[in-house]
């Protein structure tokens, strides 16, 4: 699917929110006015430590398609104003996720000079000075001459990330590179246990780093139909089958993310009946994942 039908795509997710289940009373937009608002927000990232969020917009303070990282730093008052990432251009920057350590931010882009169609990219981060570099594009170890979209780095040193240009079941698939290139030539799918011949991105680890939560489904101009699925990182590293997850208030959930500050809660997006724009990122209890989807421990993966 070519990214710039996204916004396409939310138009037909919105006309088919009715599909979905009714809401939880506990199931509810993220910061209303502050990160929820009335264009179209998804795929929230929170640093390892907390102090910042980062998300993608479509639309906001732009044109209506536009897409962009907005970003938000969390003090002993609370959250600031989000305002938007500096290295924003007028082409897409999406889908953001900290490093680790917080001192790199990951994200996809379709700007001039990549390999393909959008491409992952690197920007430094000093949380300190709250200052970023230039963003650099990883290259084509990583990166093909399709589309790559929603990096997730990973605490053993990998980025998990979707893909339609490196082959595999259909679609967009998901699979995982050695960011220190020592080890795969090539990214790795992650099989059959996860991918299917629908498309298959925006993966999150839980909190513990011992499950991975990702969406998959159909998307097109005329339809959006996406659900959230769920895989054990087994002993070897390998996935264990997937299995659904019962949660979202519509029949277009992506996004999924946590907060490691806030282990009660999980958050995904999604257009929902009493939302307040095109997608909302919602704020739910982590019970509804059930017991296996991961609480305490380590953000964006186990230490093994």
């Amino acid at each position: 699917m070519n990214l710039h039908l996204f916004p396409l795509v939310l138009l037909a997710s919105a006309s088919m929110q009715a599909s979905g289940r009714p809401a939880d009373p506990q199931d509810v937009p993220y910061r209303p006015g502050e990160v929820s608002t009335a264009a179209a927000e998804v795929r929230i990232n929170f640093s390892a430590d907390g102090r910042w969020a980062a998300w993608g917009t479509i639309g906001r303070d732009a044109d209506p398609d536009q897409q962009d990282i907005w970003l938000s730093r969390r003090g002993p008052q609370g959250w600031s104003p989000p305002f938007p990432a500096p290295f924003n251009s007028d082409a897409v920057e999406f889908d953001p996720a900290f490093s680790p350590d917080g001192r790199t931010l990951y994200f996809h882009s379709d700007r001039p000079g990549g390999e393909g169609g959008t491409d992952l990219y690197a920007v430094a981060f000093d949380p300190e000075r709250r200052t970023f570099g230039a963003p650099a594009n990883l290259g084509n170890r990583i990166n093909s001459a399709g589309d790559e979209w929603a990096p997730l780095p990973t605490r053993w040193g990998s980025l998990i990330f979707a893909s339609d240009g490196w082959g595999g079941e259909g679609g967009m698939d998901l699979f995982e590179a050695d960011l220190s290139g020592a080890r795969e030539a090539r990214p790795r799918n992650l099989g059959q246990s996860i991918n299917t011949a629908s498309l298959d991105f925006d993966a999150t680890l839980t909190i513990d780093g011992r499950s991975l939560i990702f969406s998959s489904g159909r998307m097109s101009e005329s339809e959006a139909i996406v659900s959230l699925f769920r895989s054990g990182r087994n002993s070897d590293g390998s996935w264990a089958p997937r299995v659904p997850v019962d949660v979202g208030c519509s029949s277009f959930v992506i996004g999924p993310a946590f907060d490691p500050t806030d282990p009660d809660h999980f958050y995904y997006a999604a257009n929902c009946e009493g939302g307040l724009g095109r997608m909302d990122i919602r704020r739910v209890p982590r019970a509804l994942l059930g017991e296996e989807a991961g609480g305490g421990g380590a953000m964006n993966g186990s230490d093994d």
